[in-house]
């Protein structure tokens, strides 16, 4: 397991896959790791008889700040809670690139919250951490990543976990032949993640992000333009992150800045 201390997130680029062998087969997937809902995802597939192996793949944006052993700590959950399934966990792997993210979501900001409003940034960061596993699910031979999105939490509402976004992301990635899948899409009861996942709380044993919730107003509601949001998935971070992506497959150095311009004037 590699170390999960803070040089990880002072990397620029980690983007360079590495790989895997034997390589994935169509009963192997990728398993991101994140937080509490990614796990019980991938047990929730594998009492399915769906999940042979499971390769957990931890992002980072560089916007992350915390206790990051939990990273580890999150990985070696997966292995626990799969080990009734026989489902083979393998090592980690990391990938992550700030300057993906800077260049797409934090630095034209201001542009994009002039044309689109101010509830972009976490969209864009989910588009993000689905988006730059792809390389390694490539190297890997994986066709399927597993990823813990719900579209009900409670009654509160996450514009990064929308039918919108959702099915954007999903439509990025089968694009380049990588389905996600997301077995907890409609589930909104606490007893059966919990069954899933063990005694693990929603959003703690995790690292936080600096610029969570950003979107909020003070009495903690979500007050968005859903038409807003949708141009800006549409017209901007789709294109942006498929202009991204072709590169990455086609082995092109990527310049960030020129697919942003591009998106932006398109």
């Amino acid at each position: 397991m590699e170390d999960y201390g803070l040089g990880l997130y002072f990397q620029r680029e980690r983007l360079n896959p590495t790989r895997v062998e034997p390589p994935l087969g169509p009963e192997d997937a990728l398993v991101e790791i994140a937080g509490r809902d990614s796990v019980a995802a991938a047990v929730a597939l594998a009492r399915e008889g769906r999940l042979r192996r499971a390769l957990p793949v931890i992002s980072y944006t560089g916007t992350e700040f915390g206790d990051m052993t939990l990273l580890r700590r999150a990985a070696e959950r997966l292995r626990e809670a799969l080990e009734p399934y026989v489902v083979e966990v393998m090592e980690a792997a990391v990938t992550g690139s700030p300057l993906w993210w800077r260049a797409t979501v934090g630095r034209p900001n201001a542009v994009l919250s002039r044309r689109y409003g101010p509830w972009h940034i976490c969209v864009g960061c989910h588009m993000y951490l689905h988006a730059c596993r792809a390389p390694f699910a490539w190297s890997a031979g994986a066709s399927r990543l597993v990823a813990g999105e719900r579209l009900r939490h409670g009654g509160k509402v996450k514009v990064n976990q929308t039918v919108e976004a959702v099915g954007a992301y999903r439509r990025v990635l089968e694009a380049f032949g990588i389905r996600l899948e997301m077995p907890l899409l409609d589930l909104d009861n606490e007893e059966e993640i919990t069954s899933l996942a063990g005694s693990w709380r929603e959003g703690e044993e995790q690292p936080e992000c600096v610029l969570a919730g950003n979107y909020r107003l003070m009495d903690g509601s979500a007050d968005y333009d859903a038409v807003a949001l949708e141009a800006y998935i549409e017209d901007y971070l789709v294109p942006v992150t498929t202009r991204i992506l072709c590169d990455l497959r086609d082995g092109v150095a990527v310049d960030y800045e020129l697919a942003v311009r591009e998106a932006l004037s398109g």
